[in-house]
């Protein structure tokens, strides 16, 4: 499998169209997989609701960690090792706060990356492991994000808020484990679909159009 991530040169706002392809080892067609736009961040680091420094928050239920995995895999979210990374969980009505980390032979790459994908879709397992979304038939993979904000690089462990405002829709904060920002998310969309439909369910999404806001990157 090759993958293709294209950045364009900005335009006159300063704003960088980003495509996401690939196509098979014996294949000569491009599939198009996610789209966005790219742009530099504001000097503010973000806002006080980026922040989770009392934790976990008071008053929240602590979610029995026992079998998660499987019971994930049961529902068709088939998760190898390197991904079972959610360390606690807790609710309170509408919102869900999650610990989760890297394993151990992962953290020495993390400066690599500005956030570790291990680790953000980490972050999205307490959705389905709380059952903060309406059940619906298939699996919930994430299909549009718009609003991120990147406030950190090089994270191993974050804490997370996930606060349910819609239906199919959630928004996310992320911190490192003194309570500053990470990552934000104004919105994500997280839609249904069939787990035949993914050879890889883990780390196979259809396609996601992705829609920062001014000032994010």
């Amino acid at each position: 499998m090759t993958v293709q991530v294209t950045v364009e040169e900005p335009d006159d706002s300063g704003r960088r169209r980003l495509t996401v392809h690939s196509r098979p080892a014996s294949d000569t067609s491009w599939t198009l997989h996610a789209e966005g736009v790219l742009a530099a961040g504001g000097a503010q680091p973000g806002s006080p609701d980026d922040e989770l420094t009392e934790w976990p928050p008071t008053g929240v239920q602590q979610t029995p960690m026992d079998g998660l995995y499987d019971e994930l895999a049961a529902q068709g979210y088939d998760y190898g090792p390197t991904f079972q990374g959610v360390r606690a969980l807790w609710r309170d009505g509408d919102e869900v706060f999650a610990e989760v980390a890297l394993p151990d032979e992962l953290t020495q790459g993390t400066p690599e990356f500005v956030l570790h994908p291990a680790l953000l879709d980490a972050a999205l397992h307490a959705v389905a492991a709380t059952g903060l979304l309406p059940a619906a038939p298939g699996i919930r993979l994430p299909f549009a994000w718009s609003g991120v904000r990147v406030h950190a690089a090089g994270a191993s462990t974050l804490r997370v808020r996930l606060r349910r405002t819609g239906a199919d829709a959630v928004t996310l904060t992320a911190t490192d484990a003194t309570g500053a920002p990470v990552v934000s998310v104004g919105s994500l969309a997280l839609l249904p679909i069939a787990p035949s439909s993914c050879a890889r369910p883990r780390s196979t999404y259809p396609a996601m159009p992705f829609s920062p806001s001014a000032g994010s990157s």
